[in-house]
């Protein structure tokens, strides 16, 4: 939250706290005061203020619906307070109906400050960008919050501190809190070590053949050593492939099904478990690593060599490559190295790019693998409600 923003709800919430308090003096009581104490009949107030009778009259007798803001400050110089005391004292004075527009007003403009609407739209997340108090109900319903302010307040506030946001930093702000806000949800009851990790990892490449279920086993399994995985829908203006997350002193993955291949699946999953085993330490300073973001720790080519040699090393890939536009062999390789065909031909197309085209079909959609794992979407109602599906997911025999 930037300085700004902070004067200006300092300034309505002193403002709120003002009508709550109810006290009796008005402006119109000060106005009149004045006017007593100097000797000042109406029709020299009205000169010195620089308004018409008929206006001065409407505001002593509280007729006034709105001042517009030079006259508060000549006001406001007749009067000799603090222009602030003098803003509180006309609204207190206005109708309950001017106090509901100026929380919307209020409401809104925090709004457009956090959110990124037109991304956030197109993503399917809201339907307007115009009705806010629509926008407002879609945010708390998904998020379950109280009111719109403890998107900042109550969300992992702590995780961002920039003063400025751009409209990419407010798309990667709602992504990242509504993961965050579905691992605590999840709360992983289970300790982490790192020793049984290392072992689950020993044996996962096996389950990259079952398509439908292999996954979700795996999945299933990190969370009973404490390592908590989810798999989130990608985010328009991101970039984000995956991300490591501290959540209760416990490791925490997202996969995000960027470009929905099932190899860019497994290959994201081993890359965030290399951070989870190798760089908790660094991570921990900033509660959250994203992959596909800025190397700002200069981690991310050792994580991606280790999810690389893992998955199929840069010899087997050398043997198979001779023999990657024949099918059948290429399947006899993945079949002898316990390995998803559609693994090889992705790792071949990350050195090969050019030859995308001809081996689409070889590249197997992520759809079956994510559909057990519950696979967040923007359209969901409440990703509170969503977190509790994907507990039950993992907790499942």
């Amino acid at each position: 939250m930037n300085s700004e923003e902070e004067k200006s709800n300092v300034s309505l919430t002193e403002i709120y706290d003002y009508l709550a308090s109810k006290k009796s003096t008005t402006l119109v009581d000060l106005l009149e005061e004045q006017c007593k104490k100097h000797g000042v009949s109406q029709r020299q107030l009205s000169q010195i203020i620089g308004i018409q009778r008929k206006s001065l009259q409407r505001i002593l007798e509280g007729e006034a619906q709105k001042v517009d803001v030079l006259t508060l400050l000549k006001i406001n110089q007749f009067l000799g307070l603090d222009l602030n005391e003098v803003i509180k004292l006309y609204i207190s004075g206005i109708s309950s109906e001017s106090v509901n527009e100026l929380e919307s007003s209020r409401k809104s403009a925090y709004i457009v400050k956090h959110f990124d609407l037109e991304g956030l739209k197109k993503s399917g997340f809201i339907k307007s960008l115009i009705d806010f108090d629509e926008i407002e109900q879609r945010i708390l319903a998904f998020f379950g919050l109280e009111n719109i302010y403890e998107y900042e307040s109550e969300i992992s506030g702590a995780l961002f501190s920039r003063t400025k946001k751009s409209t990419h930093d407010k798309m990667m702000e709602f992504w990242v809190k509504s993961a965050y806000l579905q691992f605590q949800k999840v709360d992983n009851p289970n300790e982490y070590n790192r020793d049984s990790l290392l072992d689950l990892i020993a044996k996962m490449r096996p389950y990259t053949r079952q398509v439908e279920n292999g996954l979700t086993t795996v999945v299933k399994a990190l969370f009973n050593i404490g390592v908590t995985v989810i798999i989130q829908s990608y985010l328009t203006k991101t970039q984000i492939r995956g991300g490591t997350f501290i959540v209760n002193g416990k490791p925490c993955v997202v996969l995000t099904d960027f470009n929905k291949r099932y190899d860019t699946l497994w290959f994201t999953l081993l890359h965030e478990l290399c951070h989870v085993l190798f760089d908790l330490e660094t991570i921990q300073t900033t509660t959250y690593h994203l992959t596909g973001e800025p190397d700002i720790f200069l981690i991310e080519e050792e994580a991606d060599q280790f999810a690389r040699d893992y998955l199929l090393t840069q010899e087997k890939l050398a043997i198979v490559q001779p023999f990657i536009f024949s099918d059948g062999v290429v399947k006899d390789y993945a079949k002898q190295w316990k390995v998803h065909e559609s693994i090889i031909y992705g790792l071949y197309l990350h050195e090969h790019e050019n030859y995308y085209p001809k081996f689409r079909s070889y590249i197997t959609k992520s759809d079956p693998a994510v559909r057990n794992l519950k696979l967040s979407s923007w359209d969901e109602d409440s990703i509170v409600e969503h977190a509790e599906k994907i507990k039950e997911v993992l907790t499942s025999k």
